[in-house]
C-alpha cells in the first residue's frame, strides 16, 4: 500500500475498535520479520526506532532501511521514532521520511513536559508528522488524573496519548490494569490512546484494553528478548553454526513472536479498509 502517518491508523484503530502493533526494530532481521508478518496477516503497522538506539547502531542507514520497507510494502506502514527526548532526534526523523514522533516528557514536571511536547508539535506538524506525547501514569486521585491528562491533550495539540494504566515497560505480565480509568479517559479526550509495556499479557486483558480505548500497543523489549533467546539456544545446541544462519534462526523466532501479539490485538485482515 503506502507510507501512511501514525494518525490515520490509530484514528481507524479507535473507531474499529483493534489496536495497532508498534513495534521497535534494531537491525535488519528484525526488520523484516515485523514487516513480513504485518504482509500475511493483513495488518497496518507502525514501524519504530527509539531515540536511545541511535549511539549502538548506524540510525541513519536503519532509517533509510526502514522507509524503503514501508514504500514495499503492502499493507499500511507508519515510521516512527519513539521515546524521543531531544529536538535533535526529532529532526533527524524529519529528515528520513518518518511519518510519526514520539516525545517522551513522562519524567518532567507537568508544565515542562507541556510546553516542550507543545514545541515538538509545532515542529512536527509542520511537516505533517503525527505527534505522540507521553505524560506517564494517572496517578493521584482519579479525577485529577484524568483531568490532567485531559489538559495536556488539549494544550500540546497532540495526535496520540501515551499514559500509563499499572503498566510498566518491558513486560506487564504481572500488572494491575487500571482498565476503568483508561475508559473514563476516553470520553474525556478525542485523540487515540496508547499503551507502552504492552508485552506479557493475556489475551483478555487484551481485548479489554482496546475497548477501554488504546488503538496502539507497542512491544520493544520483547522483540529483543527473544531475538537473544533463540540466539542463545541455538548456540547451545549448535555451537559452530554460522552467521548467516543464525540471523534465518532469530528472525523466525521474532516473526513467531510477533505474529502471537498481532493476533491477540484484533487487527487481522483491518489493512484492507484504511
Amino acid at each position: 500500500m503506502a507510507l501512511v502517518t501514525m494518525a490515520e491508523l490509530l484514528q481507524d484503530a479507535r473507531r474499529r475498535q483493534y489496536a495497532v502493533g508498534g513495534f521497535n526494530v534494531f537491525n535488519f532481521e528484525t526488520l523484516g520479520a515485523v514487516v513480513e508478518v504485518a504482509e500475511e496477516l493483513k495488518t497496518p503497522l507502525v514501524l519504530g526506532i527509539p531515540e536511545r538506539l541511535f549511539k549502538f547502531v548506524d540510525a541513519d542507514l536503519l532509517g533509510a532501511a526502514m522507509v524503503r520497507a514501508a514504500h514495499k510494502a503492502s499493507v499500511p506502514v507508519a515510521l516512527h521514532l519513539d521515546h524521543s527526548h531531544t529536538y535533535e532526534g526529532i529532526l533527524k526523523a524529519v529528515r528520513w521520511g518518518f511519518t510519526s514522533v514520539m516525545f517522551d516528557g513522562s519524567r518532567l514536571s507537568f508544565e515542562e513536559n507541556i510546553r516542550r511536547t507543545k514545541e515538538v508539535a509545532k515542529i512536527a506538524h509542520a511537516s505533517g508528522l503525527t505527534v505522540e506525547g507521553e505524560l506517564g501514569s494517572l496517578g493521584g486521585e482519579a479525577a485529577s488524573g484524568l483531568e490532567e491528562a485531559a489538559l495536556f491533550a488539549q494544550k500540546t495539540r497532540i495526535d496520540a496519548l501515551a499514559v500509563g494504566c499499572g503498566n510498566h515497560l518491558g513486560d506487564s505480565a504481572d500488572a494491575a490494569l487500571d482498565v476503568e480509568r483508561l475508559g473514563m479517559l476516553r470520553q474525556m479526550v478525542q485523540i487515540p490512546l496508547v499503551m507502552h509495556g504492552g508485552a506479557g499479557l493475556q489475551a483478555e486483558e487484551y481485548r479489554r484494553l482496546i475497548q477501554a480505548g488504546i488503538a496502539k500497543i507497542n512491544i520493544a523489549t520483547d522483540t529483543s528478548t527473544v531475538a537473544a533467546e533463540q540466539l542463545k539456544k541455538e548456540l547451545s545446541r549448535t555451537p559452530h553454526m554460522n552467521y548467516v544462519n543464525l540471523m534465518a534462526i532469530v528472525k523466525k523466532g521474532v516473526k513467531e513472536s510477533v505474529r502471537k501479539y498481532m493476533l491477540a490485538f484484533e487487527c487481522i485482515s483491518k489493512a484492507k479498509a484504511i
